[in-house]
C-alpha cells in the first residue's frame, strides 16, 4: 500500500514535468552536459542514501549509463516495515544498481526529457531487531535453565532485482540543477538468515527483504556539467 500510494504521485506529476522540460530546452537552449550527480530522495525514507552518477555515450547521443551506489544506516521506520516488538529495529546495508537510459525526442542537450531506462541491482542488508527466543540463561545458583524472553536477533538479507523505468529529467531554468522523477514495474529475489524463524522484513513491497514484482517509484535532484 505504501508503494502503491507514492507510486500514484509520481505518476500524476511525471506528465507535467517532461512537458516543462520539452518547453524549457525550446527556451532556454540548455548547453550540452554530458556528466551530473544526483541524489535519490525517496530511499532515505528508509534510511538509505542513493546517489547516482550519469555519463551521456556522446554529444550527439541519447544514451546514458547510470550507476547508483547505496548506502543504508539507521533506525527502520514502520514507513517500510513491521517493526519487531521491540521497536527498535536498524539496518545497516550497501548495494548497487546500473540501468542503460535512452532519452526520447528530438532534443541533443543531453541529460534531459522524457526517457526509457533498464538494469539490474543487488542490495544486502543487515538488520537489527528484538524477539522472543528461547535461550540456555545462568541461574544464580549456578545451574542453567532456557529462558523465553525478549532477545536480540539479526536477519541478514541478499536481493537482487532486475526493473524497467519510465521517467523525466528537467532542469530548472538557466542553471546546472535539475529534478529527475520516475515510475516502472521489477522483479526482485530475495534470500534471508535470520536467528528467529522466519522473514521479519517482507511485510510490503518498501519491505528490505520484499521478493517477487513492484513498482520501482522516485525523485532525485542533482547537478550536471
Amino acid at each position: 500500500m505504501r508503494g502503491f500510494l507514492t507510486w500514484g504521485v509520481l505518476s500524476g506529476g511525471l506528465l507535467s514535468l517532461n512537458a516543462a522540460a520539452v518547453a524549457q530546452s525550446v527556451a532556454t537552449g540548455q548547453p550540452v552536459r554530458l556528466h551530473n550527480v544526483k541524489l535519490g530522495l525517496m530511499p532515505v525514507l528508509a534510511g538509505g542514501f542513493h546517489v547516482s552518477g550519469e555519463k551521456m555515450w556522446g554529444p550527439s547521443s541519447r544514451n546514458a549509463w547510470v550507476i547508483t551506489p547505496q548506502l543504508y544506516y539507521g533506525p527502520v521506520s514502520d514507513f517500510t516495515s513491521d517493526l519487531s516488538e521491540g521497536k527498535n529495529d536498524r539496518v545497516r546495508g550497501f548495494g548497487l544498481e546500473a540501468q542503460h537510459r535512452i532519452y526520447l525526442g528530438e532534443q541533443t542537450t543531453g541529460a534531459e526529457g522524457f526517457y526509457l531506462a533498464y538494469g539490474p541491482s543487488y542490495q544486502h542488508f543487515r538488520m537489527a531487531f528484538q524477539s522472543r527466543s528461547w535461550a540456555p540463561e545462568l541461574g544464580s545458583n549456578g545451574l542453567t535453565y532456557y529462558e523465553y524472553r525478549l532477545r536480540p536477533q539479526t536477519e541478514t538479507i541478499n536481493r537482487y532485482g532486475v526493473c524497467a523505468v519510465v521517467g523525466t529529467q528537467a532542469f530548472l531554468p538557466r542553471t546546472p540543477i535539475f529534478i529527475d522523477a520516475f515510475i516502472g514495474i521489477g522483479l526482485r529475489k530475495a534470500s534471508s538468515r535470520s536467528t528467529v524463524s522466519g522473514n521479519q522484513y517482507a511485510s510490503g513491497m518498501s519491505d528490505y527483504g520484499s521478493e517477487g514484482s513492484y513498482f520501482p517509484v522516485g525523485l532525485r535532484i542533482g547537478a550536471a556539467w
